[in-house]
């Protein structure tokens, strides 16, 4: 594919695509010697998985008299919305939206604001959270806030590749838009009245929250098609490619010159999305000679935590058993034990 035509394919039309409602997504054919692969669904229709033998048995239609009836589409609405999330609609439009605001320190230096909601908006994000938001699909490729999945499988990705290529999102959360968020409900089908309830509870200030308990799952599923067009870059350029919630990871099996200019063709499409890449200080690039990290965990041979890393926990033990000065408290480094101890046991599974 040509210069002109893999442009084209990245940045033409991809802020349309879809996928985080199910029904909407494209799916992939394989296909081999002209032969598609085909699955049989209950209502005579083809699918995608069964062999090919199976293609006579499915070109016999049940009768229509025994097919079931389509239901009528329930309007989704505010009384729906309130009916989903199992509370009395006026409950539901008297929860206040109020949030705790503090500051933590990046491990980079500076500060990051946190946005903690009170307990009845927590509650009711929850609720949102689990009946709303958590049956939708996220892209294979995003691999923070998703069951099943963790910062060792988002490492375990790109192990023992020949090139590591890294870069982050600024501000993240506060750079996911409001309006992109009321575009992803209006094309899961919901009424005005209820995009209107759904906004107001999980976006503060025109944009997701860092702290409220809906942004991570919502930052991935609004962030689908962007994830559709990384994944498509990393494929053309025969590269695999992760997201860790704002790191971009991409890896080549073969050493090749100008690897990082992918992540040059990766900056102008999170910009579709209103992102904005930190500078090539935060930019990452490692061959197999050299450490190889994807969020913070060593890759060269397996998934670690780095060796300066272990080191640092081992004289803190220390200390704290001698009674020294010791740059952790027991606590945080039980903490520190047990992470080491999941990132272990997760790069040893099958």
């Amino acid at each position: 594919m040509g210069l002109l035509k893999l442009l084209t394919k990245l940045f033409g039309g991809g802020k349309g695509d879809r996928g985080y409602g199910g029904t909407e997504r494209k799916e992939e054919h394989s296909e081999k010697k002209g032969e598609r692969k085909f699955s049989f669904s209950g209502d005579g229709e083809l699918g995608r998985n069964a062999s090919s033998g199976d293609a006579a048995s499915v070109t016999r239609k049940r009768n229509p008299a025994t097919r079931k009836k389509k239901q009528p589409q329930v309007p989704k609405d505010i009384g729906y919305l309130a009916q989903m999330l199992g509370v009395d609609q006026r409950e539901l439009l008297h929860v206040r939206v109020r949030y705790k605001r503090y500051e933590i320190s990046k491990r980079n230096g500076g500060r990051r604001v946190i946005l903690a909601p009170e307990n009845d908006l927590k509650r009711m994000q929850e609720r949102v959270l689990k009946r709303i938001l958590r049956p939708l699909r996220t892209h294979p490729s995003a691999m923070a806030f998703e069951r099943g999945k963790s910062i060792v499988h988002n490492a375990q990705i790109h192990l023992g590749q020949a090139i590591v290529v890294g870069a982050d999102l600024r501000d993240f959360f506060t750079s996911t838009s409001r309006q992109r968020i009321v575009e992803m409900f209006e094309r899961l089908g919901w009424q005005p009245d209820a995009v209107n309830e759904l906004i107001r509870l999980c976006t503060y200030e025109q944009a997701l929250p860092q702290g409220a308990v809906t942004s991570p799952r919502l930052s991935n599923l609004v962030n689908y098609a962007m994830d559709v067009r990384l994944a498509a870059l990393a494929n053309h350029c025969w590269a695999r490619y992760s997201r860790y919630a704002d790191d971009l990871t991409f890896s080549f099996a073969e050493d090749k010159k100008g690897a990082n200019e992918i992540i040059s063709i990766a900056k102008a499409i999170v910009a579709d999305y209103g992102y904005k890449m930190h500078g090539r200080k935060k930019q990452y690039l490692a061959r197999r000679h050299q450490q190889q990290r994807v969020t913070g965990l060593v890759i060269n041979d397996r998934v670690n935590l780095p060796r300066k890393t272990r080191r640092w926990l081992r004289a803190v033990e220390h200390r704290l058993k001698t009674g020294g000065p010791a740059t952790l408290t027991a606590e945080q480094l039980a903490g520190w034990r047990s992470f080491e101890q999941m990132v272990r046991n997760q790069s040893q599974a099958p």
